[in-house]
């Protein structure tokens, strides 16, 4: 089960791979539950609201920019990790015990996708590609891929024969281009949509991981992780330039809005925000100070961040006349 531990310099997304799965069997769950009372891990944007995942699970959905929240049948009781939107009313949410589900319906049922093979290790992330591929990465370097929106599901090897460290997050950077970011300092870039790939020398190697990477609006990529480290390139990689922040506290997730603010969410209730493309940040906390999973931008210029029993809004600042 994955949880935030209170104080632990752990990022939410690789805690997952430490903890036990539930020993139980998935079934189907349509517990009415608060949302300040609910551990969730994801956070994405619908075309008409916002969609939460986490543990034993959850899903949380909000029709008001997270304001408030209603839950949706879950045919697991697995913790969920990840969720990406699809478009057309399609999501597909990824977990623990390589569970994967896939909604049709805009969120409001869930059904299992079975896949053979996969084992029990946790799967991590999942994102959409260019090309109509989806991609579900994890733990000691799964790395599955699906040509029909989540339906079907091929295991494939990445970077090189062996390699089993854990995946944080794969993105598509640029046409053509993904970006790998994970344990151990992991980096690595692919120019053929993850034919091939090319590890890339680290900031960070082997002193902690990294849990996040964001193209900005000037094209340059950004990378999170452990203990408050921020980094920064111009060349896709090659070289990083370390952004300085008065925090040991590790990020866990981040988001960019349409208009190119960054957010990042972190343990202890932290949340940083750039209005410059990455290249400074200031810091705030919620008021329960407990770890964050992830934040975004909400419509109104609020943040909406989602963790351990921490899921709610700060507001934006009130405009001077």
């Amino acid at each position: 089960m994955k949880k935030i531990l209170g104080g632990m310099a752990m990022a939410i997304a690789m805690a997952s791979v430490w903890l036990p799965a539930q020993a139980s069997e998935p079934v189907a769950s349509a517990i009415v539950i608060k949302a300040e009372k609910s551990v969730l891990f994801d956070l994405v944007r619908f075309d008409s609201k916002l969609v939460a995942v986490g543990e034993r699970g959850l899903v949380m959905q909000s029709a008001d920019e997270g304001k408030s929240w209603t839950g949706a049948l879950s045919p697991t009781n697995r913790t969920l990790n990840s969720i990406v939107y699809l478009g057309n009313k399609t999501a597909v949410a990824a977990g623990h015990g390589g569970t994967l589900m896939r909604t049709e319906d805009d969120g409001a049922s869930w059904k299992p996708v079975k896949i053979e093979g996969i084992g029990k290790d946790s799967i991590l992330g999942i994102a959409s590609l260019s090309d109509g591929r989806v991609i579900a990465y994890g733990a000691f370097g799964m790395y599955l891929e699906s040509t029909d929106k989540g339906v079907t599901w091929v295991r494939k090897p990445i970077i090189k024969d062996g390699f089993e460290r854990h995946i944080s997050m794969i993105r598509e950077i640029s046409p053509g281009k993904l970006f790998l970011v994970g344990e151990s300092g992991t980096l690595a870039i692919s120019p053929d949509m993850g034919k091939t790939w090319k590890e890339l020398k680290s900031p960070y190697e082997g002193e902690g991981s990294f849990f996040g990477v964001l193209r900005m609006t000037d094209g340059a990529l950004l990378i999170y992780g452990m203990r408050g480290h921020i980094y920064r390139s111009t060349d896709e990689g090659s070289t990083w330039t370390q952004i300085e922040v008065p925090t040991v506290l590790s990020f866990n997730g981040g988001s960019m809005s349409a208009d190119g603010k960054v957010v990042l969410a972190g343990n202890g209730g932290l949340i940083a925000t750039s209005s410059d493309a990455g290249k400074s940040f200031a810091l705030s906390f919620t008021k329960d100070v407990q770890d964050l999973g992830q934040a975004l931008y909400a419509r109104d210029g609020a943040i909406v961040h989602v963790g351990n029993l921490s899921n709610g809004r700060l507001e934006a600042p009130a405009k001077k006349n």
